[in-house]
Order: C-alpha cells, then sequence, then structure tokens
C-alpha cells in the first residue's frame, strides 16, 4: 500500500510539473510577443530618428537616399515625432516652415507646407483632394542633396478605385461631419480587401504585390469613424511582418509573404506610426 502512494504520488508530481512547464513556456512565448512588437513601435521611431540628417534638419526618402521630401515625408515626419523625440520633431518642424517661406509653397494657418492628402491626414478639413505637380523638385542641389515636395495644381483628383485616396476623402467627408458619404467610402476600401491587401487599381496584378501604407490608412480612417471590420487581426499582423529589423516598413509585399524589390521609407513608417497600429499582443490580448 505504501509502495502505491509513492507512485502516484510521483506521478502526480510529475503531471504538476508538465503543467508547470507548459504554462511557463506559454507566458513566455506571449511574453516574447508583447517585447517583440512592443519594441517593433520603438524600433520604427528610433528609424525616423535615424533618417534624420542635422545638417539639413529633414528626415531622408530612405537610407541611403539624397531625397529629402517636404510632404509628405517630413510633415508626417515631425507629426509621428512629437512625443518621442521631441527636439528632433520641433527641428524638423521649425525646416519645413522655414523652406515653405524661400520657396513660396502653400502653408497652412500654422505655416506648415501642407498638400490636400497630408492636410486631411493630420486633421485639417479641405474641399477637395488634389492632383500634384508633375515636377515636385525644389532644388535639385540642396546641401549637395535633392529637395521636393507635393504641391496641389487645385485640379481635382479622380480618386475612384484607389484604396488610400478613398481613404483620404473619406477622412475628409467625416472631417466636413457628412457621415454618410464617410461611410460610403469607407465601405469602397473595405470592399477591396481580398485576404491579403486592398486590391485597387493601383494594384500590380503581374508582380502581385501590395501597397503597405494602404494597410496603415485603412487602420487609420477605421479608428477615426470608430468603425470595426473583419479582417483586422489579418491587417495589424500583415503590418508587422513588413517591419524588419532596422525599424522601418518595406514599402510593398507580395501576396506570397514576401517582398519585392523595394525599400522602407520615411512616408510609410510615419503613417503607420500615426495610425497607432497597435501590436497583435494588444489586439488579442
Amino acid at each position: 500500500m505504501k509502495s502505491y502512494f509513492v507512485v502516484i504520488s510521483l506521478l502526480v508530481g510529475i503531471l504538476l510539473g508538465a503543467i508547470g512547464c507548459y504554462a511557463y513556456f506559454l507566458l513566455t512565448d506571449k511574453t516574447r510577443l508583447y517585447l517583440n512588437q512592443t519594441l517593433g513601435r520603438e524600433k520604427a521611431y528610433n528609424y525616423l530618428v535615424n533618417s534624420y540628417n542635422s545638417t539639413l534638419g529633414l528626415c531622408y526618402e530612405y537610407p541611403g537616399s539624397n531625397k529629402y521630401w517636404v510632404t509628405h515625408d517630413n510633415v508626417l515626419a515631425s507629426y509621428a515625432l512629437q512625443n518621442w523625440n521631441r527636439a528632433i520633431a520641433d527641428n524638423i518642424t521649425e525646416t519645413v516652415k522655414r523652406i515653405a517661406r524661400e520657396y513660396n509653397l502653400t502653408i497652412s494657418s500654422a505655416g506648415i507646407p501642407l498638400d490636400t492628402k497630408a492636410e486631411v491626414l493630420l486633421g485639417y478639413a479641405i474641399d477637395f483632394l488634389s492632383e500634384f505637380d508633375n515636377n515636385p523638385e525644389l532644388n535639385s542641389s540642396y546641401y549637395g542633396s535633392s529637395l521636393l515636395s507635393e504641391r496641389a495644381t487645385g485640379i481635382p483628383a479622380n480618386f475612384v478605385g484607389y484604396a488610400d485616396l478613398l481613404c483620404y476623402a473619406s477622412l475628409n467627408e467625416w472631417r466636413k461631419q457628412n457621415y454618410s458619404g464617410a461611410d460610403a467610402y469607407y465601405e469602397q476600401v473595405k470592399a477591396m480587401w481580398d485576404g491579403k491587401g486592398f486590391n485597387d487599381s493601383a494594384f500590380n496584378s503581374t508582380l502581385g504585390y501590395y501597397a503597405t501604407y494602404k494597410l496603415g490608412l485603412f487602420y487609420l480612417l477605421s479608428r477615426t469613424l470608430n468603425k470595426d471590420f473583419d479582417f483586422k487581426k489579418d491587417l495589424i499582423e500583415r503590418v508587422w511582418l513588413c517591419q524588419v529589423s532596422s525599424g522601418g516598413f518595406k514599402t510593398d509585399y507580395l501576396s506570397s509573404g514576401g517582398f519585392p524589390d523595394c525599400q522602407t521609407n520615411t512616408e510609410t513608417t510615419s503613417i503607420i506610426l500615426l495610425a497607432d497600429v497597435p501590436s497583435l499582443f494588444e489586439y488579442t490580448n
């Protein structure tokens, strides 16, 4: 009888030990996921900080590039960095204000050079989305670099069929309190989701790759309109799969899950941060 209880005790001990080990590894897996994706946001902020050229007071377009876009890139980066590195954010803001004065760019009431898309994204209401000037270059030799900026022409843009432009249009209607119009554009974008990304008029069906920044735009739009959507988990997961070790986000991704020959860049990374896309851990817990 004594040996019977010894065996039972041993089996119970083994079972409890196995349960404890399972719980431990389950906990560490969750912790690892949390840390990876929480640190992923920090890495994205640091990517923008590392993109900053203190001599020019601007972030470059992509690593190794000598192109510096006033808007969208640096206007968006200055807003994205405000709660992370206020000194750099303020330096960028002052630089783009100065450039706006020097090159006679259209500015907001705060003196920030804006084009219609950036205006909507950052909270301004506009009359309509505009086409852009075909010659964005402001200076081909700006401290040895190329200085560019998106400039609105005042000609209404044809946004039908384009996921990103429809996101901007929906945001604009919402800001003008045309909520039915905002909802209509939102539903058009939502219908473009094909299980992997937004299959719109700009989607390259031959090469099969999607634009990463459109994921961020749609997430920001849905959050602003207080909308839920059934592919939210897939979208969030896809966003973070597009982040690389430098902290930046690849501009495009393939339907197969890999990436085409593309870069990370300031614009895409800024939009993801401004959209405040949660980590998958935050979303599922």
